[in-house]
């Protein structure tokens, strides 16, 4: 029985190593928000350098917030475009905040993160990335937003 559970805990530590090594971090960074709120014309954007070794890439917008914010949900459009093969995407976020108890569903305690994932997006070797976030609130400015992040990381093959 013990040769049994230390062969499955064998296995389930290389499985874990394996699937810990099975992406790639290549672009990870957060934007300061002005503690003046953010406005809806002013965008945040990140420029990722060309990618070495093309490939398939998860995508992740963080969020970073306060209970300053005092809406449910928060609506982001992320338009980006490759600078070799000029593809065009633009994705739309509803990130819901609190729930209908006023409760924040983020994690932490005095500012809350959030992470959203986006669409799988391919690059060819070389592709440089500019991605631009701005939120389509009704409110012209929003209070209570920290910080916004992206994360860029290879999938494996």
């Amino acid at each position: 029985m013990n040769l049994l559970r230390n062969s499955l805990l064998g296995i389930l530590a290389v499985a874990l190593t394996m699937t810990s090594c099975s992406r790639q971090t290549i672009y990870s960074h957060y934007e300061n928000i002005s503690s003046d709120g953010w406005l809806r014309s002013d965008s945040v954007c990140f420029d990722i350098s060309p990618v070495h070794e093309g490939g398939l890439f998860s995508e992740t917008i963080g969020l970073r917030l306060t209970r300053q914010y005092q809406f449910m949900n928060l609506s982001l459009i992320i338009f980006q475009q490759t600078s070799s093969s000029q593809q065009q995407r633009t994705d739309t976020l509803n990130i819901s905040i609190m729930d209908e108890h006023g409760q924040m569903l983020g994690d932490g305690i005095n500012y809350y993160q959030y992470n959203m994932p986006l669409k799988d997006i391919l690059l060819s070797d070389g592709d440089s990335l500019h991605v631009t976030v701005t939120h389509m609130m009704r409110r012209e400015n929003l209070n209570g937003i920290s910080n916004i992040g992206l994360s860029l990381e290879k999938k494996s093959r």
